[in-house]
């Protein structure tokens, strides 16, 4: 998968951009996993946005791509390859 974000480019699987996205974060242990990570993304898409977010029950893979696929139709990012 390859997103970007603004000008900067992020590749790997959903849950290595999250985890990438995760360690860029103002004090990383607040979301001490990629999960926990992803639901507060949610959160925030949620409060920002007004939009229905909902997450597969799947795994963090899933739940990281259904996340990117949500900020992409909002516009906050743009997905260039799954």
């Amino acid at each position: 998968m390859i997103i970007r974000i603004d000008e900067r480019t992020y590749e790997g699987s959903g849950t290595e951009i999250m985890e990438q996205l995760r360690q860029q974060t103002f004090d990383p242990t607040e979301y001490p996993d990629v999960e926990s990570y992803i639901y507060q993304l949610r959160s925030n898409f949620i409060r920002a946005t007004d939009l229905d977010c909902p997450l597969p029950d799947g795994d963090t893979e899933e739940q990281a791509q259904a996340m990117f696929a949500h900020l992409a139709k909002a516009g906050a990012l743009t997905i260039m390859e799954e």
